[in-house]
């Protein structure tokens, strides 16, 4: 008998990961979404320490495409310190059919800036998604049933601003029955 081992490949993702300040505000929203939860919804809640702004999903690569890619984040000249998030809504995603609950983030022209750069980058190397739009947000929770599992949305006073100073790069596995995201590496910029 002649047993084969393949060499798995990781699911990447490059990311902006909050920083304690913004995720705080984050888990207190989530805190406060949950008191309008419909009786008997089947809501699964993102864990608290995976909230993250998808760039760009990747999927799987070979160890040698993950450090060329690496490479070229690494010697990207980004032209600023620090890029400002802004929480403006919460809402369904991608529309008001969508099963995912989400912090909408404003759409800046450093963010739009950033999501191209990145996506020349992965493209460079042979891979990354390109969205017919990017929708920056971070998800809140996911569920399986089209009805509504909120009875309402929480509205924000205002907007939540926080500053990201690096882009992520991301592992995803599914383990015990969940997403589990890992960073692998963080790039300042």
């Amino acid at each position: 008998m002649i047993i084969i081992f393949f060499k798995s490949m990781a699911n990447l993702f490059i990311a902006l990961t909050p920083q304690k300040d913004l995720d705080k505000k984050i888990i207190e929203f989530k805190s406060k979404q949950k008191k309008f939860l419909v009786k008997d919804a089947d809501v699964n809640w993102s864990a608290d320490n995976q909230h993250h702004v998808t760039l760009n999903y990747i999927g799987s690569m070979e160890p040698e495409q993950k450090e060329e890619m690496f490479v070229e984040l690494d010697t990207c000249s980004f032209s600023y310190k620090e890029l400002p998030l802004e929480i403006t809504t919460f809402s369904y995603f991608p529309n008001e059919n969508g099963q995912f609950l989400v912090a909408n983030i404003f759409l800046s022209n450093q963010l739009q800036k950033l999501y191209s750069e990145v996506g020349e980058i992965v493209a460079r190397i042979g891979f990354g998604m390109t969205l017919s739009s990017f929708k920056p947000h971070i998800t809140l929770a996911r569920f399986k049933e089209r009805k509504r599992p909120f009875l309402n949305l929480i509205d924000l006073e205002g907007p939540v601003v926080s500053s990201v100073f690096s882009i992520d790069v991301y592992k995803s596995e599914f383990k015990s029955g969940k997403t589990v995201h890992s960073l692998i590496k963080s790039i300042g910029f």
